[in-house]
């Protein structure tokens, strides 16, 4: 999760850390070899054992749920228990008083949204069978820890007791993974569109259509789509006219506050995937019928991506119940079941949706000496009391007090996370996740599920947190479902928009409220109304034989750029985002498979569905580099433009292009140290590799340069007096291939008039294009050997030395920092390459190898070029690929790190990293055999 690097500094006692690593280390790995087989646990029935797999994977086998769900909590707490605590107390706001004063704004921030208040109201919502799992597991936990040694990070704490676990902790846990994943702030949407809109008018261009149209735009890069592609659907590409028009506006004080909020929440790491939806986690599925498959049986892929820390957000585990439950898969330490995985009728696993499921609202507070807080908030011209909740943040550390505050809730809408004490004027924030759901009724049903329906009825009590699933099942079906609860907007479910949309701040005196629930859903949560599970995407036994999701558009809803122009069957705008992922990943997948089904067998097998996992294609650099060879194929041509023709006979700029030129857009690392899939560190990689390695460093900081060159030079000079809001990286590559896609028709200008291709002196507009287009090949150059990439090129102007490895690395960070991330781990796993942090990878940009570093506009500033610009910290925390075959289903996975989290020789603190990196996998066997 997105904690995991709250700072190398936040409690950086390297010795004391060192120090009880060393004295801590016998006793746990004494413990090590004792933990396996029946367990003489008081309380515990005859039978109730764990037993250690041959690739170090426990299996929990009981002769009923109590035990089960013992020892799957004895075991987690065994192996994760700080992850545990340090999770638990994120969600709960008081992470702080584990690690120190650094953790106190998110805390701030963590208890305003009220995940643990949401908690508490989801415990007694949960089935009593799933209340008692909770029970029995928060038994387990606390008899591990009540017994055994704590893990060394408590010692580099100074702290010599962890508090008792609780029912409510699992539930929060819940809730901060579901947090990650769908909630969501409407705030540089609006900060952008509306500073777009006063820009334009001043200057003399449309704003909104910069931002609709141009620049924020809904439609994807890729137009995969999910349900369309696997029905044989075909989609139009043709743009909607009718585009929504953001004319309406916040109040004037209302953006002063929302920059504030911004600002005060950037550097939270959780909130990063909030504000930048490019920071956002992702993942990826696919299912393929036993029509296709070389065996007969269907197959299904699943690599959901998460925050890549250490210890791993998920923890591998078999459950056993004899004759009742036999199921493995992936689950989060902290919870109960399994979260993705098999049993012997059905594979399953998911990724996220990205439904809308947030509102932000602007509320105009009143004075109200009748409200117990002092306030009232404005509806209708109604006043409205503000809740008050007292607050008490303590931290751990020299001097811990006592700290004071409070957390103000509009009952309508939810907490206030900003407000301006002299104006009055606040946002609150409405989410799905802060009522009572019910996910992990869901787990514990679809891990018991045997068929299809069983499956489809256990997603009913899936709420928030919004998934795609992938099925399969050994009857031949496979299936896609989105699941969670999508609350109807008055205004759309009327058929307009009243002021803003809903992924823009909207007002909060009336208009556009979530509506009451007056026609209840099965199995439904919300106390609004929904959209019916009929009406959420879903496809069972494709046409096509096969179906693809990479959070991408499931229903098509956005391809012509407007997300707002689909009616419901019954009546009212079927609104389900305003944008999705771009399609970088679900079009590359659908690519591949479609190569696969090209062929004459037309036949795919279970290795070919692990091939596609390990693909570190870049689709965007299979888009632009031809726009790279005909722009230095004009400088070349017989009178050329001066300027251009000066780009395409520089020698450096010529032979980049001819390497990019026979490019195949993979991302090896091109060295003997890196890992790439089928290829672990040690071996020497292949001339091929090591061309292929230069080009795609050459191709990611081109691109870079190319985003500021066009984009950001553009909206950095349409204001004099201030930079205009800049669209994240993933806008920003589906925004200029809208404008190349264009350019014969508008000439490197926008639909709101702005022109993006502006090179002073030179008329001609594909002139212009192109010379920016190789001004950033010669800029790419110039800053590979520069000062900045010093550490991995050595400031060297020979292009071979660019290897791609050098540049794309990954630390597996801790919430602690050295000496428990990875690298070093304590030295046991040291760095790929001297003087350069992490580990040398392939991937790269939104491939289906998730390996995504940020774009970052390298260059743009002083500064801000670096050799560490192209690390990347997320990527899939499992690869499962399943074959739903009657009697003896086949399943292969792999986890980033260990099934332990303790750092003391250890062997199964990192015992599958390495065939993670080398995109290799072990089989699975249910009960461990």
């Amino acid at each position: 999760m997105k904690h995991s690097h709250i700072k190398n500094t936040l409690v950086r006692k390297t010795c004391a850390a060192v120090l009880a690593l060393s004295l801590m280390s016998v006793s746990w790995a004494q413990e090590a070899s004792t933990a396996e087989g029946a367990l003489a646990i008081p309380g515990l029935k005859p039978g109730a054992q764990v037993i250690r797999d041959a690739n170090g994977i426990y299996h929990v086998r009981a002769g009923n749920e109590d035990d089960l769900y013992f020892l799957q909590g004895w075991v987690h707490a065994r192996d994760r228990l700080f992850q545990m605590d340090s999770n638990r107390r994120l969600a709960s706001g008081t992470l702080a008083e584990l690690v120190g004063p650094p953790a106190l704004k998110t805390d701030v921030q963590l208890r305003t949204l009220g995940l643990r208040r949401a908690a508490e109201l989801s415990l007694p919502a949960l089935s009593s069978d799933t209340r008692k799992a909770l029970v029995a597991y928060a038994k387990g936990v606390n008899a591990w820890a009540a017994s055994k040694p704590l893990p060394p990070e408590y010692g580099a704490l100074g702290l010599n007791s962890v508090a008792p676990w609780t029912e409510v902790d699992s539930v929060v846990i819940g809730k901060l993974i579901a947090f990650g994943l769908a909630f969501e702030l409407d705030i540089d949407r609006t900060v952008a569109a509306q500073t777009y809109s006063a820009v334009g008018s001043a200057v003399g261009f449309d704003g909104s259509k910069l931002f609709a149209k141009d620049l924020f735009r809904s439609a994807p890069f890729d137009p995969a789509s999910t349900i369309p592609d696997a029905s044989h659907r075909p989609w139009s590409a043709a743009e909607d006219a009718a585009a929504p028009h953001h004319a309406s506006h916040l109040r004037p004080q209302a953006m002063d506050l929302a920059r504030r909020y911004r600002e005060r929440i950037r550097e939270i790491p959780l909130f990063k995937g909030i504000l930048d939806r490019n920071k956002r986690d992702g993942s990826n599925l696919w299912a393929v019928s036993g029509a296709l498959t070389n065996t007969g049986h269907p197959l299904v892929a699943n690599d959901p991506h998460l925050q890549l820390g250490t210890p791993s957000t998920f923890y591998p585990m078999g459950l056993e119940i004899p004759g009742a439950l036999q199921v493995f898969g992936s689950g989060f330490p902290g919870t109960v079941g399994v979260i993705q995985g098999y049993n012997r009728n059905i594979a399953w696993g998911s990724t996220n949706n990205l439904i809308d499921v947030t509102d932000t609202f602007q509320e105009q507070l009143v004075p109200d000496a009748t409200s117990p807080s002092g306030l009232s908030s404005l509806y209708k011209g109604e006043r409205e009391h503000v809740i008050l909740i007292p607050e008490v943040f303590r931290f751990n550390g020299d001097g811990g007090t006592k700290t004071p505050g409070v957390t103000l809730i509009v009952p309508r809408h939810g907490p206030i996370i900003e407000f301006d004490p002299d104006t009055l004027e606040a946002f609150s924030v409405q989410y799905v996740g802060s009522y009572a759901t019910r996910e992990l009724d869901a787990f514990l049903k679809i891990n018991r599920a045997s068929n299809l329906g069983e499956f489809a009825a256990a997603l009913q009590f899936f709420d928030v947190g919004s998934q795609n699933f992938v099925y399969g099942d050994d009857r031949g079906n496979i299936a896609y479902f989105t699941a969670g609860e999508m609350p109807l907007r008055e205004d759309l479910q009327a058929g307009t928009v009243a002021g803003l949309p809903p992924w823009f701040i909207r007002d909060g005196q009336g208009g556009n409220e979530w509506l009451p629930r007056q026609n209840p859903q099965p199995r439904q949560s919300l106390p609004y109304e929904i959209l019916p599970f009929s009406e959420m995407p879903k496809i069972v036994n494709p046409p096509a034989g096969w179906f693809v999701n990479a959070n991408n558009d499931p229903a098509g809803l956005t391809l012509d750029n407007n997300p707002l122009n689909t009616m419901r069957p019954g009546g009212g705008l079927l609104y389900l985002a305003y944008s999705w992922d771009r399609g970088f990943r679900a079009g590359r997948i659908t690519q591949r498979l479609q190569e696969y089904l090209s062929r004459g067998d037309r036949k795919i097998s279970f290795d070919e569905m692990q091939a596609i996992q390990a693909d570190v294609v870049l689709r965007d650099a299979e888009y632009f580099t031809p726009w790279i060879v005909q722009a230095f194929k004009r400088g070349k041509a017989n009178g050329a433009n001066a300027t251009l023709a000066a780009l395409a006979t520089d020698s450096g700029v010529a032979e980049a292009v001819g390497r990019l030129k026979t490019w195949d857009f993979s991302t090896p690392t091109g060295l003997e140290e890196g890992w790439d899939a089928g290829k672990p560190a040690g071996e020497r990689p292949r001339r091929a590799s090591v061309d292929a390695s230069v080009a795609a460093s050459i191709y990611s900081v081109w691109r870079s340069r190319f985003i500021a060159n066009t984009i950001d030079s553009t909206l950095d000079s349409l204001d004099p007096n201030k930079p205009l809001p800049k669209p994240g990286d993933d806008d920003a590559l589906a925004a200029l291939k809208n404008l190349l896609d264009r350019f014969a028709t508008r000439g490197g200008k926008g639909a709101s008039g702005v022109d993006f291709f502006v090179v002073p002196g030179v008329a001609n507009a594909a002139d212009r294009r192109d010379v920016l287009i190789l001004r950033s090949v010669k800029e790419a150059l110039e800053l590979m050997a520069s000062e900045d990439f010093k550490e991995a090129f050595n400031k060297s102007e020979n292009q071979e030395d660019y290897r791609w490895g050098k540049l794309h690395r990954i630390v597996f960070g801790h919430l602690l920092g050295e000496p428990f991330s990875i690298p070093p781990a304590g030295g046991a796993f040291p760095p790929s390459l001297s003087g350069l942090d992490g580990i040398s990878t392939d991937g790269g940009f939104q491939t289906v190898d998730a390996a995504t570093h940020s774009l970052q506009r390298i260059g743009a500033d002083p500064g801000v070029a670096n050799v560490d610009s192209f690390m990347f910290d997320s990527g899939p925390v499992r690869r499962f690929v399943g074959e739903t075959r009657p009697l003896r289903p086949r399943a292969e996975s792999i986890w980033p790190g260990g099934t332990s989290g303790v750092l003391d020789g250890n062997p199964y603190y990192f015992q599958f990293l390495e065939k993670w990196l080398a995109n290799e996998a072990i089989p699975l066997h249910l009960g461990g055999r």
